[in-house]
């Protein structure tokens, strides 16, 4: 069952959180994610619609949107991962925002696969300043399944 983020789910989503940074991102310092904590905790949360994938009470996944239309964070717990749990949140975000965007660290490349088979489109690349690693734009729009979204009539 996917249910809005509740404050009492902070402490789970805090380890969720790092478990799966430090497999998925193993090419980032593990320095890096425990110093994050604080700030995921203290300014992170509160300031995002966060949304939990939950199954016999143990919270297994959530996402993070931030301003209605980034995510901020899609993660899924290492043992319950390729079991369609982070395809639900996405799902389910999509039904929420008509269009999303993400940064993606090149490195990752199975979360840049699992975007591009959810129809996340790349549109830029960039240098994360805090790693100095090479990240990935992509976005997602309802209006266009592409992602690119006609900004003049006539636009194909």
């Amino acid at each position: 069952m996917i249910r809005k983020f509740q404050q009492q789910d902070i402490d789970k989503i805090l380890s969720l959180w790092l478990q799966a940074s430090l497999q998925a991102h193993d090419f980032v310092g593990a320095e890096y994610w425990h110093n994050m904590m604080p700030i995921i905790k203290k300014y992170y949360l509160p300031n995002t619609d966060s949304y939990v994938f939950e199954d016999k009470r143990q919270i297994k996944g959530f996402i993070s949107i931030i301003d209605d239309k980034y995510i901020g964070a899609l993660f899924v717990m290492p043992k319950y991962q390729r079991m369609k749990i982070g395809s639900k949140l996405l799902n389910f975000a999509k039904k929420l925002y008509p269009e999303l965007s993400l940064k993606v660290f090149l490195k990752n490349e199975n979360a840049v696969r699992f975007y591009k088979n959810n129809d996340f489109k790349i549109i830029g690349e960039q240098v994360d300043e805090s790693t100095n690693e090479k990240e990935l734009l992509m976005s997602w729009s309802l209006s266009c399944k592409s992602g690119y979204q006609k900004k003049h009539p006539g636009d194909s």
